[in-house]
């Protein structure tokens, strides 16, 4: 290899260390460990500093998500005072239960049943509801009940109730929440579904609601989110760098740059974006990490032999989520949006394999990309 290539491997390498210590940082006075709730829901506590005892704060994912995804809420709550708990909800995580939506509010059930008592619960999406589910069962009784991206009916006497969302929501246009009379809606001007739980218009105001709730004065708003949103970049850079200085391979083995720079990528991401995606591997999803994998070799391979490029799959995408926005199906053109994301990067990844390689080895790297992206995303309904 040539010295500009070790160079390159070098600054590569630095920026993903850099990028690893940068995403684990956490607020001052915070601390984040893995616990295990109500015997089989696996959980992030965030604990305070100081001696307790502390109101307790309960959050709920949306579908496709973990609890990984409101690390930023937990976070913020904690540094505010709060004991916080985040759960992963049955078929998504950690989680060894298989999702079942009606399953969602029996298992918040049980997680209250567990704590005791909950002051705030905060959900997002699927998670608002299933925590209305709870409160209009009679098991789920907090001072306050945070909504974000969601309409969920709390029932008659249900507590006061904080709508969050972004300006350009697809599955809850704000127009719809505008019209509830029963709530307080605050509104982001910028974000969508998908980045309601990392908005600082959605966090602060949040934590501030909280506070009140329970008559504690709201701290200043945290600051290390900012580190490891960094750390994270960081990662991604490093891996980037990383597959480019991936040699090219003697005839014959070619496509075994298929598997290198998508596996590179991963790792890197597992390693420096886990506080933000949830996105480390588990063994339990590997049937469906395959399962993917093999069906995406077939349908890029077949487009292969019918000489169609690897990035119209990407413009197929992108033109459905258009057309499903346009159509007024916004739950749809939700999920369109998010798969033309991961997309986008599975198609940029067998780009780079297919530089010094061969279309198979592009083929290949999009096929493991987009196996283990959506083997992550999908729910486990087994």
């Amino acid at each position: 290899m040539s010295a500009r290539s070790n160079w390159c491997i070098a600054a590569a390498c630095v920026c993903l260390a850099a990028g690893v210590t940068l995403s684990h940082r956490v607020e001052p006075g915070v601390s984040v460990k893995a616990v295990t709730l109500a015997r089989d829901t696996p959980a992030l506590q965030f604990i305070p500093s100081g001696s307790g005892p502390h109101p307790v704060a309960l959050l709920a994912h949306g579908i496709t998500a973990s609890k990984e995804t409101l690390f930023r809420f937990g976070e913020a709550l904690a540094a505010a005072g709060f004991e916080c708990y985040a759960v992963d909800l049955p078929g998504h995580g950690q989680s060894t239960q298989p999702f079942s939506f009606n399953e969602t509010a029996p298992t918040l059930d049980k997680i209250v049943h567990s704590l005791g008592s909950v002051d705030v619960f905060l959900g997002h999406s699927m998670g608002a509801y299933a925590g209305a589910g709870s409160v209009r069962d009679g098991n789920l009784n907090p001072r306050l009940f945070i909504a974000v991206g969601a309409s969920p009916n709390l029932g008659e006497h249900g507590p006061p109730l904080l709508l969050l969302t972004g300006r350009f929501d697809e599955a809850f246009p704000p127009a719809r929440l505008q019209a509830r009379t029963d709530a307080r809606l605050v509104l982001s001007p910028w974000c969508d579904h998908a980045f309601e739980p990392y908005d600082a218009y959605m966090v602060n105001p949040a934590v501030e609601a909280a506070c009140a709730a329970v008559s504690k004065p709201p701290p200043v708003p945290p600051t290390r989110w900012r580190w490891r949103l960094a750390g994270m970049a960081l990662g991604i850079l490093g891996a980037l760098g990383l597959a480019f200085c991936v040699p090219a391979f003697p005839p014959g083995w070619t496509w075994v740059r298929g598997l290198l720079i998508p596996a590179i990528y991963i790792i890197a991401i597992s390693l420096t974006a886990d506080t933000w995606l949830g996105i480390i591997p588990f063994w339990r999803r590997t049937p469906l990490y395959f399962a993917f994998m093999i069906i995406g070799f077939l349908l890029v391979s077949g487009a292969s032999k019918l000489r169609m490029p690897r990035w119209s799959f990407l413009a197929l995408t992108i033109v459905v989520w258009l057309g499903g926005l346009a159509a007024g199906a916004h739950v749809f053109a939700f999920f369109m949006s998010l798969f033309a994301l991961i997309l986008s990067v599975g198609t940029a990844l067998s780009a780079i394999a297919a530089r010094h390689g061969s279309r198979c080895a592009g083929d290949i790297a999009l096929a493991v990309f987009m196996g283990y992206a959506l083997g992550q995303w999908i729910p486990i309904i087994y």
